[in-house]
């Protein structure tokens, strides 16, 4: 969950603050005058985030390649993959 927060009110109570962002996993971002300037996540979030990024960026090539072979009717239904494994599994 997201919170905005003005900067002066999240001074008032910020080691609470703290401790809420990394217990409950929430995001606060800081604003000053209305503006995001700053941004609270728990380093375990943004561990996930970053290892989230690092799959996506390395599975790409292989979910274009599949995207593109399933355009060109390069697939088998569930149906066959069952009839395979039978006929490999008797």
């Amino acid at each position: 969950m997201t919170y905005v927060l003005p900067i002066t009110e999240a001074r008032k109570d910020f080691l609470n603050l703290v401790d809420r962002v990394d217990e409950e996993y929430l995001r606060v971002d800081l604003t000053k005058n209305g503006k995001i300037k700053a941004t609270l996540i728990s380093p375990n979030y943004i561990d996930e985030l970053e290892e989230t990024i690092y799959t996506l960026q390395h599975s790409m090539p292989a979910i274009q390649k599949a995207e593109k072979e399933i355009a060109q009717g390069k697939f088998i239904t569930l149906e066959e993959v069952k009839k395979r494994f039978k006929r490999y599994a008797s």
